[in-house]
């Protein structure tokens, strides 16, 4: 055991050049809460010049808008959520509250038509935040499903004048790091992690036998130097990919607040047994599944390494075929059971790729099984060789002394 810490300790101090790559990638996360702080900035003054220009001399109609918005952040989120019930036929209409404004369109007959499901979930939200004391987001903006065909119906000029009117800013820790999930940055992550490991198994069986031999010499065993390795790709895949996500909330956190790890989040989910409906989730809860499903994929491409390794033993051909695999989840269909399908993280946790599978083997605890089962069957795989070593020195063993009892 110690000889394993020592050559651990030893394989580790041999990577000085981790540290920097993983500075370089909490910096470059952290880029886009500051471009989110300063497109939050420029979105509010054009918000402000569009209002000034509506409610422009006396005009009453709809007035309530501009006076909310001057006044708080908390006063403005009270109008949009009044809003938003008259156009829920929640609440009625008044010449200063008629239910629409700069950005919540007053056609009704067309364009709030096809939001009304986004109002709705929306308004659910709000209510929700509302029992639990938590602050929305500010702008506060409707929450747009592309999943659920909230925006089927309009136009390519007025989808995109709908998610421009309706932003979403993620400036405190937790969000930040929802966002993060959100935009699939794991995958820029674990394309980094596979640049810097893919070698490391690989050319150590490109040398053939000389250094395994070597460390047989020192006393350690194979099983122990495969150990070795893949304690190291693990440990640098998750520094690599954890680590600047840790860093980066902490940052954020600090400097600007953690958030509230019970915001809702949007999901699928069929708690009464009669298929997927519209629900939301703790934010909390969805952090912590999709952190347990990035783990379990670090496992899962750790192991994936060394098969390939074992395979083709060459470490351009074993980072080109992990590199090719991490392309292949970014472009394949959703396919129940099958392992690179679950690459896609904030589909998997929140449960779209169900949705769109029409499968319950993609729901988020089927999936988090179901992957763990296969990261035990690579590492049978793994093994093999090495169970096979020993089976067959136990069967030299014994006909060694098969023949010395012959002799005797």
């Amino acid at each position: 055991m110690k000889r394993w810490g020592h050559s651990l300790r030893f394989e580790l101090r041999k990577r000085p050049w981790v540290w920097p790559v993983i500075l370089l990638l909490t910096i470059g996360l952290s880029v886009g809460f500051w471009q989110q702080r300063q497109a939050r900035t420029q979105y509010l003054q054009d918000y402000t010049q569009r209002l000034d220009k509506q409610y422009a001399g006396n005009k009453q109609m709809g007035r309530a808008e501009l006076i909310s918005f001057k006044k708080s952040p908390t006063a403005y989120h009270q109008w949009y959520m009044d809003s938003l019930a008259i156009n829920l036929s929640k609440k009625d209409q008044t010449t200063v509250l008629p239910g629409f404004g700069v950005r919540l369109y007053a056609n009704i007959e067309t364009m709030n038509n096809v939001l009304l499901n986004s109002m709705a979930r929306t308004y659910s939200q709000f209510q929700y935040m509302r029992r639990q004391a938590i602050t929305p987001m500010y702008p506060d903006s409707l929450d747009i499903e592309t999943s659920t065909g909230d925006l089927d119906g309009l136009s390519t000029q007025d989808t995109q004048m709908v998610l421009r009117d309706n932003p979403h800013y993620y400036l405190q820790g937790w969000y930040y790091l929802w966002y993060l999930i959100r935009a699939n940055s794991v995958i820029l992550l674990f394309l980094i992690g596979i640049l810097l490991t893919g070698r490391q198994w690989a050319k150590e069986l490109a040398n053939k036998k000389a250094h395994s031999d070597w460390l047989l010499l020192q006393g350690q065993r194979t099983l122990a130097q495969l150990g070795n390795q893949f304690s190291i790709i693990f440990y640098t895949f998750a520094q690599v990919v954890l680590l600047p996500l840790g860093l980066v909330t902490l940052g954020i956190g600090l400097g600007a607040g953690w958030g509230d790890l019970r915001y809702p989040v949007f999901s699928f989910s069929n708690p009464e047994g009669l298929g997927l409906a519209e629900s939301f989730m703790p934010l909390g809860t969805y952090l912590l599944q999709a952190f347990g499903l990035i783990i379990l994929l670090i496992l899962f491409l750790t192991l994936l390494n060394m098969i390939f390794a074992q395979v083709l033993r060459n470490s351009w051909l074993t980072t080109i075929g992990l590199l090719l695999v991490l392309g292949i989840t970014q472009v394949m269909p959703a396919i129940p059971n099958f392992p690179l399908t679950y690459f896609r993280v904030n589909e998997t946790i929140t449960g779209i790729l169900q949705k769109a599978a029409d499968s319950d083997a993609l729901q988020p605890q089927s999936a988090l099984l179901n992957l763990g089962w296969w990261c035990i069957g690579l590492l049978v795989i793994v093994l093999i060789p090495v169970i096979s070593q020993q089976l067959q020195q136990l069967w030299r063993a014994r006909m060694a002394s098969h023949r010395h009892v012959q002799q005797s």
